[in-house]
């Protein structure tokens, strides 16, 4: 079955908007972006997908990780392309599991670290912030319009990623 469209529950923050980032993995030809630490509480439970974008979730419905497996150069290109300048925190939950959805419309900027990958169109769209580089827009009804992933680096040998997932271990947590 082929989601239409992509429902999320979108409520007031119970946390500070966690780091995240996207890490354009060289020899995989693929983006990988890490949305928040890996924890006990934050691990793989289920999926969203399409042929080149998947989605992983916790148990919470929570978005841990994106890939992107379309390369880079294949990317469609727009000088104009700004992420969102008004971007609320919030809490974010995906609501739809182990489903597939159309392929997503992908652009990004020209030097390709900002790219916007679109599920739906979307006039006057509400953002909210996924993480630290990642923003989600959503329509008046809570439906995902986009994710918008800025300040990709690229990264060899998953070196870049794997400090990122260092560095935010370490980060003592806010519950803690």
């Amino acid at each position: 079955m082929t989601l239409d469209i992509i429902k999320l529950s979108i409520a007031t923050p119970s946390e500070p908007i966690l780091p995240g980032r996207g890490f354009y993995q060289v020899e995989e030809d693929a983006l990988h972006v890490q949305v928040g630490p890996f924890s006990h509480n934050r691990r793989f439970f289920s999926w969203i997908e399409s042929p080149n974008v998947r989605l992983d979730f916790d148990r919470q419905g929570r978005l841990i990780f994106i890939e992107l497996a379309t390369a880079r150069r294949h990317w469609q290109t727009d000088p104009a392309l700004t992420p969102p300048d008004i971007c609320e925190p919030a809490d974010i939950r995906w609501l739809d599991f182990r489903e597939s959805v159309t392929e997503p419309v992908t652009v990004a900027n020209p030097e390709r670290n900002l790219v916007c990958i679109s599920f739906k169109e979307n006039g006057t769209p509400l953002n909210y912030h996924l993480a630290d580089s990642l923003v989600c827009q959503v329509d008046r009804n809570y439906n995902l319009t986009s994710i918008w992933i800025n300040d990709i680096v690229t990264d060899r040998a998953g070196k870049r990623i794997r400090a990122f997932r260092k560095k935010s271990r370490h980060n003592k947590s806010y519950y803690a």
